[in-house]
């Protein structure tokens, strides 16, 4: 049984909380690859405020470049292949015709995201088609995360040691003239930068 990882999200943009979080997880569930999945549109996100793929999918590229050479992380670009809004339950599906037949799928959430899990377009079906996985992103969730899944079924919480970052503070920072450097990786901070993201 060959286990693949499922980490999606807008990534807009990246940030050490988003990367800590696939590196334990990686470890944790003893996994032989993590897909980082930068969505095409996010049915549960305003995409308002979203930056163009290509610089979302290349900032993930540079944080986990170690970890990409050493054949651990892949960035899939699946999502912005199949267009439109991109639901977990079809992506989940799609690379199942990729893989073989006995490749067992862990799909990797925060805990912004299991809070309505049961919002999730098609979710019990989802809980059939891979092992959902998630993991806090502020350390007070742990508990409450546990509670709501066990609620819910079928999901397990990594108790992983928590980076309290968000993508809205890097953001909000950049609007500020404010300093990300130990919010974000330098490569992506200067990709940031150079590409003038985010700037007002």
């Amino acid at each position: 049984m060959t286990k693949i990882g499922i980490f999606g999200g807008a990534f807009n943009p990246i940030h050490l909380g988003h990367i800590s979080i696939a590196r334990q997880a990686f470890d944790e569930l003893k996994l032989k690859k993590l897909l980082i999945i930068p969505s095409a549109r996010s049915p549960h996100k305003d995409s308002s405020g979203l930056i163009a793929y290509e610089h979302r999918a290349k900032m993930c590229e540079l944080a986990f470049n170690d970890d990409i050479k050493a054949g651990r992380f892949e960035i899939c670009d699946i999502e912005q292949k199949m267009g439109g809004t991109s639901y977990t339950i079809n992506t989940v599906r799609a690379l199942k015709h990729m893989y073989p037949s006995d490749t067992e799928f862990y799909l990797l959430i925060g805990g912004d995201m299991l809070f309505y899990f049961e919002k999730w377009y098609r979710y019990e079906a989802l809980l059939g088609e891979c092992k959902v996985t998630a993991a806090a992103r502020e350390v007070s969730e742990y508990a409450d995360m546990c509670e709501y899944a066990a609620e819910i079924g079928r999901i397990k919480v990594l108790n992983l040691n928590v980076v309290p970052v968000s993508s809205t503070q890097v953001r909000n920072l950049l609007a500020d003239g404010g300093s990300i450097s130990d919010l974000v990786p330098a490569e992506v901070e200067k990709y940031i930068k150079d590409n003038r993201l985010y700037a007002e």
